[in-house]
């Protein structure tokens, strides 16, 4: 569906800072997900023997980014790995910033001065 370098936060980094014990648990939690049947048509198997960057692979083919980025920040928090949820939120709003600047219209640009005030009398 998308790669994952267009997902909001970078995954597999996030991913990587988990224990094989954490990754495990990871991977169980995000099956457990709302969406999860898009991830039913991937063989257990392959979910289970993925490493961090084959699991963010898996789920950015099968799934939209957005589901992705949802579930993912909720199976940290869920997993008590508030600083993992943190640095994720933290680099979506990066991201959204960027694409706000990049397409910030021209007006917002500019900055206004002070006219001086009309003299009514001389305009009549």
């Amino acid at each position: 569906m998308v790669s994952s370098a267009q997902m909001g936060f970078n995954l597999q980094a996030l991913l990587e800072q988990l224990s094989q014990d954490e990754l495990s648990k990871f991977k169980y939690l995000i099956t457990t997900f709302s969406l999860a049947h898009e991830l039913q048509k991937i063989p257990h198997k392959e979910v289970d023997k993925a490493d961090g960057k084959q699991l963010v692979e898996i789920l950015t083919t099968h799934c939209d980014s957005y589901w992705v980025e949802m579930a993912s920040l909720q199976v940290f928090e869920k997993m008590h790995r508030m600083d993992l949820s943190e640095r994720a939120k933290d680099e979506v709003r990066e991201a959204a910033l960027k694409s706000f600047n990049k397409r910030k219209p021209l007006s917002l640009g500019i900055t206004r001065k002070e006219r001086p005030p009309l003299d009514v009398d001389e305009m009549l």
